[in-house]
């Protein structure tokens, strides 16, 4: 059984959402955080989205990524994500290379602060509808 917790916030002084995760996730409940992290985003009128994945397990085929990744583009079209991954793995190397195949603007980051400055240094894109 997977079980993993989820942590969102809205920082008005940034304009960030941020999200953490952690625990055992499946490859439904990946598509299902994204999702909240999207409604999350539109409910405050925000594009950027800190998402801290360090103490994340996944728990699926890296093989799952490709299938996944329509949906999760879905959520994720019209926001900035950073990730903070603590460190580059293959699953979090794959999720970067389809999201960015889907036109998602995001990037991974060993650390908070860094993933903070580069959302801090791009645009804001318009909200989809």
């Amino acid at each position: 059984m997977n079980q993993f917790s989820t942590s969102i916030t809205y920082d008005e002084t940034t304009k960030l959402v941020m999200m953490t995760l952690r625990g055992k996730i499946s490859a439904q409940d990946v598509i299902s955080v994204y999702k909240i992290a999207n409604e999350y985003a539109k409910s405050h009128e925000c594009t950027k989205v800190l998402i801290d994945v360090i103490e994340l397990e996944h728990q699926f085929a890296a093989i799952d990524i490709v299938n996944i990744m329509p949906s999760v583009a879905h959520y994720l079209n019209g926001l900035v994500v950073a990730r903070v991954v603590g460190f580059k793995g293959f699953m979090h190397d794959l999720f970067l290379q389809k999201a960015k195949r889907f036109d998602v603007v995001a990037e991974n980051f060993d650390c908070f602060k860094q993933a903070k400055q580069w959302l801090g240094s791009i645009s804001s894109p318009t909200l989809a509808n």
